[in-house]
């Protein structure tokens, strides 16, 4: 156990992150660190949780706080919604293209490798925005992952049609 009283096994990536600077730095505990992003403790370790992912505003002050880069931890954050998706099975890529469609379930590491692709190309598209409009890196990964989850995966395939099309194939 650790200061957090979470096994590190629950924890996501983000969560990993904390722990870590937690186990290099003794002084400091959970506890104040919820008081410095001014959310409760049982707030704070939520967010550290596999099942949960802070926002912006709790990432940003969490990421200065550990002194963690904010890019990465935006990403860590956006992949493990991803990786949520794959828990539930709904990592599935559904087309209209054909007359039937076609599902078919999306490996959870092509999932992440689209969601940085997409990352960079929208960190590429807004390199000559000006600083004050734009986006941060956590809405670009924000971005990014929405439109995995809208425009390449299907919410509203049912679990037993998906698994007797699998069993097609």
């Amino acid at each position: 156990m650790n200061s957090l009283k979470l096994n590190s096994d629950e924890c996501s990536a983000f969560g990993q992150l904390v722990l870590q600077y937690l186990e290099e730095n003794p002084q400091t505990n959970m506890s104040q660190l919820a008081r410095e992003v001014n959310i409760s403790r049982a707030g704070f370790g939520w967010i550290c949780l596999k099942q949960s992912n802070p926002d912006e505003e709790t990432a940003t002050k969490v990421a200065r706080l550990i002194g963690a880069n904010i890019t990465e931890v935006s990403r860590l954050v956006h992949e493990n919604k991803l990786e949520k998706l794959a828990q539930r099975h709904q990592l599935v890529y559904a087309t209209r293209f054909s007359k039937d469609g076609f599902h078919a379930a999306i490996p959870l590491e092509d999932a992440i490798a689209g969601l940085n692709a997409l990352f960079q190309a929208f960190h590429t598209v807004t390199q000559s925005i000006p600083e004050p409009e734009k986006p941060t890196d956590f809405q670009i990964y924000k971005q990014a992952y929405e439109i995995i989850k809208r425009d390449f995966l299907s919410r509203k395939i049912s679990r037993k049609h998906y698994d007797s099309h699998q069993d097609r194939n």
